[in-house]
């Protein structure tokens, strides 16, 4: 007796639709879909249908995020993903702590050093700088990519800067320096002299929001703007609330400064915007009960906005029935397994 007749291969259009409509949330997905045949191998393996499948999702999906168990540790990556493509144990030999995450980098402290370590954590790869000639007791420093237009899909090998701002506990004084990997070299510092009432620890979340960092101040509402275009400092007023639950600076979805601070187990969204009359202020967006979002055992949930995921929209709370991501497009929440005795930190990863 004949075998069977293999069925007829899907033509090549048509597996494309039902393979780029895999979602990205899984990566291991679409490597399972791979093995069902040679011609969806084929498929997956084109680097036009790669570039066409990231073009349809628009943004990378966030694959998982560091954390240390306490400041003597090392960070550790936590996949949250089924199919992890970085490793669970601490990713970066001699790094110290996490500094900030952006465009496909991240950088760390170096461990009983004042320098940085800028990680790739695609190629495994890592760049040593050495820290600015001035060092402060209270310093921020953040990390992104230079080339102008980038849709920050896959510009990993092109050029960056790292922006370093500190501020020593003497005085009031605080300044920038500017690292170009174009040039190698930290650039002239910007000095600015901020007021009696700010106070600036180097501890809070930045934000890039078009041409500019920002960073929360200590105590009150102010709020930190560094200008890279102009290279100068300014503050701006943030929305007079107290939030108990914490707050964070990030860039909403129209290219605004947003903030989302948590208080009473209400997460309140804001947004930075110019009325008609041409006056800018802040508008709030949106208040979302917690209580309708998590766990309903519980009729207070005692919450705090811990970090947020740029290009994904994802918020971070660690509450007390657990830490959680908040997908602030979708809705959707999900419970994050950390391990005994760990915490988040302020910073994301977003791959």
């Amino acid at each position: 007796m004949a075998p069977p007749r293999l069925p007829p291969e899907l033509i090549r259009d048509v597996a494309e639709e039902i393979l780029i409509h895999i979602p990205p949330d899984e990566p291991a997905d679409l490597v399972r879909a791979s093995a069902v045949c040679k011609a969806w191998l084929r498929i997956v393996s084109d680097p036009a249908f790669l570039r066409r499948y990231r073009a349809f999702r628009r943004s990378a999906p966030l694959l998982g995020f560091l954390y240390q168990v306490d400041f003597d540790s090392s960070p550790r990556f936590i996949s949250t993903a089924e199919a992890s493509p970085l490793p669970q144990s601490a990713p970066v030999s001699g790094a110290s702590s996490v500094l900030d995450s952006r465009h496909g980098r991240v950088l760390f402290t170096k461990r009983g050093s004042s320098n940085f370590l800028v990680w790739d954590p695609i190629a495994d790869g890592c760049l040593e700088l050495q820290a600015p000639e001035l060092w402060h007791t209270f310093y921020s420093a953040v990390v992104l990519c230079t080339v102008a237009g980038c849709d920050h899909r896959d510009c990993r090998n092109g050029p960056f800067l790292v922006v370093y701002v500190g501020k020593d506990d003497l005085g009031n004084s605080i300044c920038a320096y500017v690292y170009s990997s174009e040039t190698h070299a930290w650039g002239t510092p910007v000095s600015a002299h901020l007021e009696d009432d700010v106070y600036f620890s180097g501890t809070d979340r930045a934000a890039l929001v078009g041409d500019a960092i920002y960073w929360k101040v200590v105590l009150g509402d102010r709020i930190l703007k560094y200008d890279l275009i102009k290279h100068c400092f300014s503050m701006i007023d943030g929305p007079n609330i107290y939030y108990e639950g914490g707050q964070i600076l990030m860039q909403n979805e129209d290219g605004s400064l947003g903030l989302a601070g948590v208080s009473n187990s209400r997460l309140h969204l804001w947004s930075r915007m110019v009325n008609p009359e041409g006056v800018t202020g802040w508008v709030q967006q949106r208040v979302i009960k917690l209580k309708k979002i998590l766990p309903k055992n519980k009729a207070y949930i005692r919450a705090n906005v811990i970090g947020f995921a740029e290009g994904v929209r994802v918020l971070f709370m660690s509450t007390d029935v657990g830490t959680f991501t908040f997908e602030l497009n979708s809705g959707r929440v999900r419970k994050i397994v950390l391990g005994s005795n760990c915490h988040c930190k302020q910073r994301r990863i977003d791959l």
